[in-house]
């Protein structure tokens, strides 16, 4: 009977043992099933290869830039112009000072424009221009002896270069120099007595590849009542600016900030408009 016995108890061992393998494989397998699912549902980033810089100009960055623009009538959504030169208006609404103003340039690509944002972009190419409106404050400029305000090198970083420009969605843009550049000479451009004050920059910024990116820009400026600065970006890749300087610079010149008539005028809500965008989005 103790032999018996014996032949009882291995066999319980040998169950236990069974038992506690199938398990383990079971677990295995559960492991492995989970591990597959994983490769083969998380999505495979790749670059892509594109003309045009999509971190700056005219593409996407990680989060939605943050361009100023506050449109009067945001649902009038004006249809895009082909690109051969047509002066593209807009009425939009200088956030601090509450008024409407008229910005206007010329578009020698085809127009793109959205809720938030004003930009003339080469397809083809990475030349571009975009709008921007940013609030400035009194220790971002200086006056001449002339009389004339001049934006300091910490307006452009803080704003056009800054991490919620398009310039700055991969990184703040280093080597950044500002030159300001005098009025053309009249014989050779349409300046007027209310044009833009324009600033040369260069600067290098990073691709969505995190490769470096040497770049060129006439920033064109209005400043209303003071307190808004209105901007129109022009440029390109720093080697091809060059070789489309003149275009670039007519496009600059070009640009056209005026305040709506005082018949019409009146002052808007900027709060409450921003936070019914918002909510929209």
């Amino acid at each position: 009977s103790g032999s018996l016995e014996d032949d009882d108890d291995d066999d319980d061992d040998e169950d236990t043992i069974q038992t506690e393998q199938e398990q383990l494989n079971t677990k295995r397998r559960n492991i492995l099933q989970k591990a597959l699912l994983l490769t083969t549902t998380t999505p495979l980033f790749l670059p892509h290869i594109t003309n045009a810089f999509d971190g700056g100009v005219g593409g996407l960055g990680k989060t939605k830039p943050e361009m100023g623009i506050i449109f009067v009538n945001p649902d009038d959504i004006s249809t895009p112009t082909s690109g051969n030169g047509e002066i593209v208006t807009n009425e939009l609404i200088s956030p601090k000072a509450g008024v409407p103003v008229l910005v206007s340039f010329e578009a020698p690509w085809p127009t793109l424009r959205s809720s938030s944002n004003i930009e003339s972009r080469d397809l083809a190419n990475p030349e571009a221009a975009f709008v921007q409106v940013a609030s400035l404050s009194s220790g971002q400029k200086s006056v001449t002896k002339g009389g004339d305000v001049v934006l300091k090198k910490e307006f452009f970083e803080e704003t056009v270069f800054g991490s919620k420009g398009k310039y700055g969605a991969y990184g703040s843009p280093t080597d950044i120099k500002v030159k300001r550049l005098p009025p053309s000479s009249p014989s050779t451009t349409t300046t007027t007595p209310n044009s833009p004050t324009i600033y040369s920059i260069t600067f290098t910024t990073l691709t969505p590849a995190m490769r470096e990116s040497e770049r060129k820009v006439y920033i064109s400026t209005y400043i209303i009542n003071d307190q808004d600065v209105f901007m129109l970006v022009v440029g390109s890749t720093y080697n091809r600016f060059e070789k489309r300087e003149s275009l670039l610079r007519r496009v600059a010149e070009s640009f056209s900030v005026v305040e709506a008539p005082k018949s019409s005028l009146k002052k808007f809500n900027t709060k409450k408009i921003v936070m019914e965008e918002e909510d929209d989005e």
